[in-house]
């Protein structure tokens, strides 16, 4: 019998005063992605491999290796996030996780936005990880809330 071990995930909602597809755009446009959260090459299209880069850290050379998972348009982006290394003690070691914005519109015209980050270990080497992700996570709402009315159309 094969034991699943358990996992963790971050969680991080706002409501925004912004239309459904102005946010998408700051979700997906690599180059609004990489003034709000991290250099990238995201192409919002199934399947797609691309790289968040992040600064290095000890070992690791801050790239996350990602793969987009699901799409749909002005809705939801989903996408495999891995990276690390066996050697990073100060961030966890290696993450092997998904990341989920779902996006949805509000009755003012404004845009309820969640960001759900599944897949981290329960294990106490990784709770340094696990509290950097939730801690950035709630970081990158604040910022992609205040960076929008920058992007334009």
């Amino acid at each position: 019998m094969t034991e699943t071990a358990e996992k963790r995930s971050v969680v991080v909602e706002a409501d925004m005063p912004y239309p459904v597809e102005k946010v998408w755009r700051a979700l997906t446009d690599s180059e609004c992605i990489a003034l709000w959260f991290m250099k990238n090459d995201l192409v919002p299209e199934f399947g797609h491999k691309f790289t968040l880069r992040s600064r290095p850290i000890e070992r690791w050379d801050g790239e996350f290796q990602c793969q987009v998972l699901e799409v749909e348009e002005n809705q939801k982006i989903s996408f495999a996030w891995k990276g690390g290394h066996p050697e990073l003690k100060a961030f966890g070691r290696y993450i092997d996780t998904m990341a989920t914005w779902t996006i949805a519109p509000n009755a003012d015209g404004g845009t309820h936005v969640r960001f759900d980050h599944d897949g981290f270990d329960t294990s106490e080497e990784s709770n340094g990880c696990y509290e950097a992700m939730t801690k950035g996570a709630q970081s990158i709402m604040r910022t992609l809330n205040k960076m929008i009315p920058d992007f334009d159309e």
